[in-house]
């Protein structure tokens, strides 16, 4: 979400927006019973009597959500934009590139329903009788035919929402232009194909796109590729498209042109096979866990606590807030809101005791990036998603190299206080000098902080729980914690489901935009075209690896981890494999890169999650400068991990 939609509200404005906020907070009810069945399960199996039908309720409940949440996203503009030119043009200017981000949508998406219709139609008929496909589990339910019907009806609910928001876009214009107009017609010649002249078979027969769009112009991979990249810079850069709707609009565009409509069905088939994937409740659940975190009130209790324990140390209360941040870390691994709560409660302590603004603010962001690194951490989970790796090594490689970057964060900030008091000064004797008793006795505020990271890791370490179960456990750990604490109640859980609703609709539809796109490459030969040069370089492997992190630095200064991930690992993963490496620590790598991505100027996250909640005398500017030593320090520790991979595999090996 970009920090100026963020800003904004969108009320419903007609009947097709209260449509989508009525189904999407219903079905987001769906995340509760799946916390429900999930737990009921691992009781079960820890009293030996393993049940046959969870895995089929908690997929179906869970996909269903993700496929219509985003409509909801779309309503509420939530969709992952990157808005650095689009930002910078007159009004009129940013409501004419809505208005063409809008009908390119309409024509990805009225190509995604129709292939999603086929899916649904043969997932509820078998030539022409009513008969329900179901799963091949022992239970035999039909939940491929609820996912699939899900699809097509979630797809056209967004198909409805992007009218209802580009009719907005045009009534605020005042006016259609050209190339709105334009897209309409391609958008209605696809439909009016799509569904009157194709035969019921979905064979294409006579409709070979490139003999007459292209004008028998057969490019080589090389091109395509070129132009794939020049195509993604124009809708995603230059029009500020949200990138999920980008990458499928792209999809469209490059396999009509240079392939055939009906390959177009890769994609549903692809988003299929995602949604319905049983490790994706993590997902939610550590999402909902954030949420209920921050609204309850509990993560604010660590800091007061912790803060207690700094002593007349120079750079103490610094060094206590990444102590609070590395724990908080560990409870849900999600970085915008521990930034935000860093920035709402320690920045101004720390900036009320004299702290250099740029050390306090440098301490915040780095802080809270570390919710990448120390698992769980949501970039482990769909890297390890993506690249079909074990999300609990992931966890366990990427634990020693969290700790080892919050150490030389510490290490940093206590060297350089000692150098000069003033950056940090110790914290005030009323804050320090209290009995032991009352130091020990505010501890009981971290004791729900530690139930909750043990209810996640301990239950996946000790072998009770997969980590999609263990997420489940982590939010019934936080639950527990804010009904001990006093602050549990139905309005500010509701509230938390309906925003981890909308967040997986944007994040889901983004891979599924990201899929579509990297699947139309794929079959035009792009993959193997881009692995045979990544492997043909003439370099040493460590020389390839060195230029895949350059490449992945580089991303991280423009985009968000998600769409480097997806754009990237397709290539990259196999390229890895081949030179002989360990995928669980270029996972750790990826991490690494990722976490230097979200300080990076010029479109770093955490300097914008910080600035939506600092003093408004400080500045983006004055963010990034602070940002500089710490992404030094982060750098050392991706150096550390390349050269030295037992820092990152020395823990998973252990344990095995």
């Amino acid at each position: 979400m970009t920090e100026a939609n963020a800003a904004r509200s969108y009320p419903p404005q007609n009947i097709v927006d209260m449509l989508v906020i009525l189904v999407g907070k219903v079905l987001s009810f769906g995340y509760l019973l799946s916390i429900i069945v999930t737990i009921f399960d691992v009781g079960s199996d820890i009293l030996a009597t393993p049940t046959i039908w969870v895995y089929d309720v908690v997929t179906t409940a869970i996909a269903v959500a993700f496929v219509f949440g985003g409509s909801w996203a779309l309503q509420r503009r939530e969709h992952i934009q990157i808005t650095a030119l689009y930002d910078r043009y007159p009004n009129q200017a940013k409501l004419i590139c809505d208005a063409i981000g809008y009908a390119g949508t309409l024509i990805y998406f009225l190509v995604f329903a129709w292939f999603s219709y086929r899916l649904a139609r043969d997932a509820v008929f078998d030539n022409g009788v009513f008969k329900l496909e179901v799963g091949g589990s022992a239970w035999a339910a039909p939940t491929p035919a609820i996912v699939k019907v899900s699809m097509f009806l979630g797809t056209l609910l967004i198909v409805f929402q992007g009218i209802s928001n580009m009719r907005q876009v045009l009534r605020e214009l005042g006016r259609v232009p050209l190339v709105v107009w334009a897209s309409f017609a391609v958008a209605a010649l696809m439909a009016l194909y799509l569904v009157v002249m194709i035969p019921s078979d979905g064979a294409y027969g006579w409709f070979q796109p490139m003999s007459w769009l292209t004008g028998g112009w057969n490019p080589g991979i090389q091109t395509i590729s070129f132009l794939m990249l020049g195509s993604f810079v124009f809708f995603i850069i230059v029009l500020g498209m949200p990138i999920g709707f980008a990458t499928g609009l792209i999809a469209v565009i490059f396999c009509v042109l240079f392939r055939d409509v009906d390959a177009l069905s890769i994609i549903t088939f692809r988003t299929y096979g995602f949604v319905n994937s049983y490790a994706l409740l993590s997902v939610p659940m550590f999402l909902l866990m954030a949420a209920v975190m921050d609204k309850s009130g509990v993560a604010h209790d660590l800091y007061d606590a912790l803060k207690t324990w700094a002593g007349r140390l120079p750079g103490g209360v610094a060094v206590m807030t990444l102590v609070a941040a590395a724990i908080m870390a560990a409870m849900t691994g999600i970085i915008g809101g521990e930034i935000i709560l860093l920035g709402l409660v320690a920045l101004p302590q720390m900036l009320r005791l004299g702290y250099d603004s740029k050390l306090a603010i440098g301490v915040v962001c780095a802080g809270g990036s570390l919710g990448v690194m120390i698992p769980p951490s949501l970039v482990l989970v769909f890297y390890g998603l993506t690249t079909s790796t074990s999300i609990g090594d992931l966890f366990l490689a990427s634990t020693i190299p969290g700790l080892m970057l919050a150490g030389l964060y510490m290490v940093y900030v206590l060297v350089r206080c000692a150098i000069n008091p003033s950056l940090g000064p110790p914290a005030p004797r009323e804050i320090t000098d209290i009995p032991l008793t009352q130091k020990l006795a505010a501890m009981k505020k971290v004791i729900l902080p530690l139930f909750i990271i043990a209810s996640v890791l301990g239950s996946i370490y000790g072998g009770i729980a997969s980590v999609s179960e263990a997420a489940a456990l982590g939010v019934v750990g936080v639950i527990v914690s804010a009904w001990i604490r006093g602050t549990l109640n139905w309005a500010m859980f509701r509230d938390s489901m309906f925003t981890t609703m909308s967040t997986c609709g944007l994040l889901i539809w983004l891979t599924i935009g990201a899929n579509a796109m990297v699947g139309v490459y794929n079959l035009l030969g792009g993959i193997t075209y881009l692995r045979g040069v990544m492997t043909g370089l003439p370099l040493d492997p460590i020389g390839v690896i060195l230029v895949m992190m350059a490449i992945l630095l580089v991303l991280g200064c423009f985009m968000d981890w998600f769409s480097i991930m997806l754009l990237t690992m397709p290539i990259f993963a196999p390229t890895v494999t081949a030179l002989g490496y360990d995928l669980i620590w270029f996972g750790v790598l990826f991490n690494m890169n990722m976490q230097v991505g979200y300080l990076s100027p010029p479109f770093g996250q955490a300097a914008f999650y910080l600035k939506s909640v600092a003093p408004p005398d400080i500045t983006l500017d004055h963010i990034f400068r602070s940002m500089l030593p710490f992404i030094g320090l982060q750098v050392i520790g991706v150096a550390i991990v390349l050269f030295f991979p037992e820092v990152a595999l020395w823990l998973p090996n252990l344990l095995k």
